[in-house]
């Protein structure tokens, strides 16, 4: 050790597992029946634990345990050992003696790099020396996984973020790589309750327990109670035969289908390391590969061309969009980790790649896959059940065609998008399921969602919500109670642009103005079908389309109706669309231009807006469509226009009061009135008129 290295204080406290224990106790590496050591254990937090909890474990460390010995075990850690020893023979000398006593499996973790921090650290030998004292080799995930391989001469499974497995034993390889790509199914179930079966049910039950698991008919040594069927039934295929007639055939094909995808997504991920050959699979995988494919070979070539295929940024697309799991987004779908396995095989490949190079992500629930630009993201979001539209707060974000990948903290972004539809993430049979489905179904009936939507940010939602006049209670979308104060606030035009009326993630800006959308507007422009009539250009900011739309009396009436219209994608295809029966209207066309538009009177058009936002009981959620507004709420402002509002010079003059006579009244509730901008508008009654 070089001399002002204090290597002893890398060494922590812990008051919960390490990392790699977690991992290792995760994924069933570390049991009862398995004894563990752990080299270089520091202060001995994991042995206390774990011994606490009835695991035969023992450790060694130079600095706190340096008399106990170093004892072979079926699992040995070494935990962030390898990245504080500062002299490189050293390193690569501790790497191979912890192999050596690893009966059957090592498990390796260091520190990854995950941003260039700077500060007091300074540079040493192949990393740095930190403030405290102490020696730290970042290790890049790839390069930590080549330095293991090309020392030991094996390959190594990523488990976490800088945490992998190296294997001695073949057969616990094969099931732990095998069983991570396994989903859990249930077993078909019983239609009818034939009298043979319910004679023979404790021996039947479990062989379709068997069947369910194995997706095929067990051999007589993976299957306990095989004598005791055959001598009842015969064979352990004439008793299958009575579970179908009892069961369903269509639900124990989809139980083979399922079984036979799992061995295909497996074998596909085995190639992204180094696949096995046929003899150095378990016994009960070469089974499987008879059973389900006839051939090791005939196996591997339908491996093969699901991994070609998920590498075409085309067939991920298309596989994403017919996906009928996950919240489909213009450029991704997201699903909760918790279903990854129910994807289709080509998509689990595509996440499994990912998985394959990073590990399991500690804390990530949602896992978004890119479509387009072959990237996979784990998302963190502690209150994906809470709250009803929840932020995520960490992103690791894998690129498979450079292996490059990217930590980021999100939580304090100043706007962030927020989640909405949680339900599509989640499976069809989740108990939360209903609880989001009613928020979101509100949420759509009221027009504070729409099926095309990226996810909006939590200003934007914020606006929504104040404009339509609801709020959110846990899951539940409710009215915001009537505020007794007749003031309007008028809305505010696209800050950004100076111009423009943004409703969710759109702006909208009449032709005049559609130079302020800038050089994507003039190419999205450049599509269109010759002699395209347009008057309001719509541009959708989360997803980059522009749309092109024909309002016939924009300046003549009110509330301008829709026409026909022109959508242009970001990928340049052009849809034309006819104008509905129903038309949708524009509010507060004024918002479209600036106050020196000379196609309508705008003030006329502000003092409108402040009319009809002052009426009760008007639903906001459906003032959008023309047969509502023309219905319900023109013949309110009609009846509203018969008494006249008038301003504060003309009332002060028809009744002889000075200002602060009139303020008075006001203020005293004597005389109608409702607040436009900063000015007053007064309504006289028969009482006020006879004064």
């Amino acid at each position: 050790m070089e001399f002002g290295i204090k290597r002893h204080r890398a060494a922590i406290r812990r008051h919960e597992y390490s990392l790699p224990v977690k991992c290792l106790l995760r994924d069933d590496l570390l049991n009862s029946e398995r004894c563990f050591f752990d080299y270089g254990c520091g202060h001995g937090d994991d042995l206390s634990g774990l011994i606490s909890d009835g695991f035969d474990c023992s450790g060694f460390d130079p600095a706190f345990r340096p008399n106990s010995p170093k004892s072979p075990a079926a699992v040995v850690n070494l935990g962030f050992v390898l990245n504080v020893i500062e002299d490189p023979n050293e390193r690569l000398a501790t790497l191979k003696e912890a192999w050596k006593l690893a009966e059957q499996v090592l498990c390796i973790a260091a520190r990854i790099m995950v941003s260039d921090d700077g500060g007091a650290d300074v540079p040493y030998g192949d990393g740095v020396v930190t403030r405290i004292g102490t020696f730290q080799k970042y290790f890049a995930q790839a390069e930590l996984r080549q330095y293991i391989e090309s020392t030991l001469g094996e390959e190594c499974f990523p488990a976490a973020p800088g945490v992998y497995y190296v294997f001695r034993d073949a057969d616990l390889k094969t099931s732990y790589i095998a069983g991570k790509y396994r989903r859990r199914l249930a077993a078909p179930r019983k239609r009818i309750a034939e009298i043979r079966y319910e004679e023979h049910q404790l021996i039947l039950d479990p062989l379709v327990d068997s069947i369910t698991e194995l997706g095929r008919l067990p051999e007589a040594d993976e299957f306990s109670f095989v004598e005791e069927v055959i001598e009842a039934f015969g064979s352990l295929k004439r008793a299958f035969a009575l579970i179908r007639r009892v069961t369903s055939e269509e639900d124990w094909e989809t139980v083979r289908q399922q079984r036979s995808e799992d061995l295909l997504v497996y074998l596909a991920l085995a190639n992204f390391g180094k696949r096995p050959k046929l003899s150095q699979l378990s016994r009960k995988v070469q089974r499987d590969v008879r059973s389900f494919f006839g051939s090791y070979k005939r196996a591997c070539s339908q491996a093969d061309s699901l991994m070609f295929r998920a590498g075409d940024p085309d067939e991920i697309d298309a596989a994403c969009i017919r996906s009928k799991i996950g919240r489909l987004c213009p450029s991704s779908l997201w699903i909760h980790e918790g279903i990854r396995d129910q994807l289709e095989p080509i998509l689990r490949i595509y996440e499994g790649c990912a998985r394959a190079y990073i590990g399991t992500i500690e804390d990530a629930n949602l896992i978004k896959l890119h479509r387009f630009s072959g990237k996979v993201s784990y998302l963190a979001c502690p209150d994906f059940e809470s709250d009803p539209h929840p932020i995520t707060t960490e992103t690791t974000k894998v690129w498979l065609r450079t292996l490059r990948v990217g930590f980021y903290e999100t939580a304090d972004r100043i706007n962030p998008p927020l989640l909405d539809r949680k339900e599509l993430m989640l499976d069809s049979n989740d108990d939360r399921r209903s609880k989001f489905e009613r928020l979101s179904s509100q949420e759509l009936k009221h027009g504070l969602l729409h099926d095309e939507d990226d996810f909006l940010t939590r200003e934007v939602w914020k606006a929504n919500l104040q404009m339509l006049g609801f709020e959110h209670r846990g899951h539940r979308l409710v009215r915001r109670k009537n505020n007794t104060s007749t003031s309007v606030v008028l809305p505010k035009r696209c800050s950004n642009y100076g111009v423009g009326k943004r409703i969710g993630g759109a702006a909208y800006v009449h032709r005049d103005f559609e130079h302020v959308l800038g050089e994507a507007m003039a190419e999205a422009k450049s599509r269109l079908p010759p002699g395209f009539e347009y008057t309001v250009v719509k541009h959708n900011e989360t997803n980059g389309n522009f749309s092109f739309i024909h309002c016939p009396d924009f300046d003549e009436s009110p509330e301008p109706s829709t026409g026909s219209y022109a959508v242009v994608k970001s990928d340049g295809s052009v849809t034309v669309r006819p104008g509905l029966a129903d038309p949708f209207i524009y509010h507060h066309k004024w918002l479209f231009v600036d106050d020196d538009y000379r196609g309508f009177n705008v003030e006329e058009s502000k003092r409108r807006s402040a009319e009809w936002m002052a009426l009760p009981n008007v639903d906001k959620s459906l003032i959008g469509r023309a047969s509502y507004w023309n219905n319900h709420v023109v013949p309110q402002l009609n009846r509203d226009s018969q008494q006249r509002w008038l301003r504060s010079e003309e009332v002060r003059k028809r009744l002889g009061w000075t200002t602060c006579e009139l303020a008075h009244q006001r203020d005293a509730g004597q005389i109608r009135f409702k607040k436009v901008g900063n000015a007053y508008l007064y309504q006289l009654d028969e009482m006020n008129a006879e004064e």
